[in-house]
C-alpha cells in the first residue's frame, strides 16, 4: 500500500522549493546572459523586477481564486468581470493622451479604468448578487458573469479603436503594454500593498467562502451573509486585479491556471487554496518573465506572450484529465 503525503504537506514542500528558486532563477537571468549582476544592476533592475512579476502573479491567481469560490465557476479568472479590460482602456488612453514619458500616467490611468469597470460592474449586478436562493430568481452569479463578459467586450472595443488611432510611435508601447511587459516594472511595492488588502479582506472569511462555494442555499443555512460576503470578494478580486495590470499590463491565464494546479495537490478549502493560489502564481510569473527575457536575448519578449503560450496547454491537459 503507497501513502501519499497529506496535501498541506505536499504543497508546504513544494512551496519552499520552489519560491526560493524561481526567485533566485529570476535574480541570475537576464538579457545579458546568466550570472550574478553587480551593482546597480542587481538593486535597480533585476529585484524590483522579480518583486514585481512575483507580486503580480501572486495577486492574478488570488483574485481567480476567490472569483471561482464565489460564482462557482471553474473558469474564473480576473477578465471575467471585465476588470482587466477596464484597466487596460485607462492605460491605453494615458498613453494615448498624457505626454511621452509622463510619470506613472500608464499606471494611474489602469488604476482609474480598473476602478471604473469596478464600478460599473457593482452598479449593474449590486441587486441581483444577493438573489439566487429562489428557484424562480435568476443566480446572482450568473449575472455577474454575464454582466462582466459585456463590459469586457465593450472595453476591448474601444481598445480596438484606440489601435487604430495610433501614430506609430505610440503602436508599440501599447501592444507591448496589452501583451502584458514587465521592461522597466520598477514600482513593485503597489502590488504587493494590494496583495495584503485582499488577504486582509478575504482570508478571515475562508470557511463562509467554502460555504458560499456550495451554494447561496447552502450558505444561508448556515448563516452567511451571501449577498456582503459575495461583494466582498469580488472587491477584494477587483484591487488586487487592477493594481496587478497596473504594473505588469494584461497577463492573462495565471488567474485561470493557479488555483487549478493547487486544487491538484489536494487543497481545496478556501483557507489553503487561497494563499497557496497567490504562490503558485508568484512562481509561475517569475518563470515565464525569466523565459521571456533569455529565449531571444538580447531582445525580449513581452512575458504575457510566454505566460500564455505555457497557460493555454497547462489548462488543456487540467481540463482532459479532469474530465478522464
Amino acid at each position: 500500500m503507497r501513502l501519499k503525503p497529506p496535501p498541506l504537506a505536499l504543497a508546504g514542500l513544494l512551496a519552499a522549493l520552489l519560491v526560493p528558486a524561481a526567485i533566485l532563477i529570476g535574480l541570475l537571468s537576464g538579457s545579458s546572459g546568466w550570472g550574478w549582476p553587480k551593482g546597480d544592476i542587481l538593486w535597480l533592475i533585476r529585484v524590483p523586477r522579480v518583486l514585481a512579476a512575483f507580486g503580480t502573479g501572486a495577486a492574478l491567481a488570488l483574485s481567480g481564486a476567490l472569483i471561482q469560490l464565489v460564482t462557482r465557476n471553474p473558469l474564473g479568472d480576473p477578465h471575467v468581470l471585465g476588470v482587466t479590460s477596464g484597466a487596460s482602456v485607462g492605460a491605453l488612453l494615458a498613453l494615448l493622451l498624457l505626454p511621452a514619458g509622463f510619470w506613472l500616467g500608464p499606471e494611474v490611468g489602469a488604476m482609474f479604468g480598473a476602478l471604473a469597470s469596478m464600478t460599473l460592474v457593482f452598479s449593474l449586478t449590486w441587486r441581483s448578487m444577493g438573489r439566487g436562493l429562489s428557484p424562480s430568481a435568476q443566480p446572482g452569479t450568473v449575472v455577474v458573469l454575464l454582466v462582466g463578459v459585456m463590459i469586457g467586450a465593450a472595453c476591448g472595443a474601444c481598445v480596438s479603436f484606440m489601435l487604430a488611432m495610433a501614430n506609430d510611435a505610440q503602436l508599440r508601447n501599447i501592444v507591448f503594454w496589452l501583451l502584458g511587459d514587465l521592461n522597466g516594472a520598477s514600482m513593485w511595492w503597489p502590488v504587493w500593498g494590494a496583495l495584503a488588502i485582499t488577504f486582509a479582506i478575504s482570508w478571515p472569511q475562508a470557511r463562509q467562502l467554502d460555504w458560499l462555494a456550495r451554494g447561496d442555499a447552502w450558505a444561508w443555512t448556515l448563516g452567511v451573509p451571501v449577498a456582503k460576503r459575495r461583494r466582498l470578494a469580488i472587491l477584494a478580486a477587483c484591487i488586487a486585479t487592477g493594481v496587478a495590470v497596473a504594473t505588469a499590463g494584461s497577463i492573462g491565464f495565471v488567474g485561470l491556471v493557479g488555483p487549478h494546479v493547487v486544487r491538484l495537490t489536494g487543497l481545496r478549502n478556501a483557507r489553503m487554496l487561497l494563499p497557496f493560489s497567490a504562490l503558485f502564481g508568484g512562481v509561475f510569473l517569475v518563470l515565464a518573465d525569466t523565459f521571456a527575457r533569455v529565449v531571444i536575448a538580447p531582445a525580449q519578449l513581452p512575458v504575457g506572450v510566454v505566460s500564455a503560450g505555457f497557460g493555454v496547454p497547462l489548462f488543456l491537459m487540467l481540463l482532459l484529465r479532469r474530465r478522464a
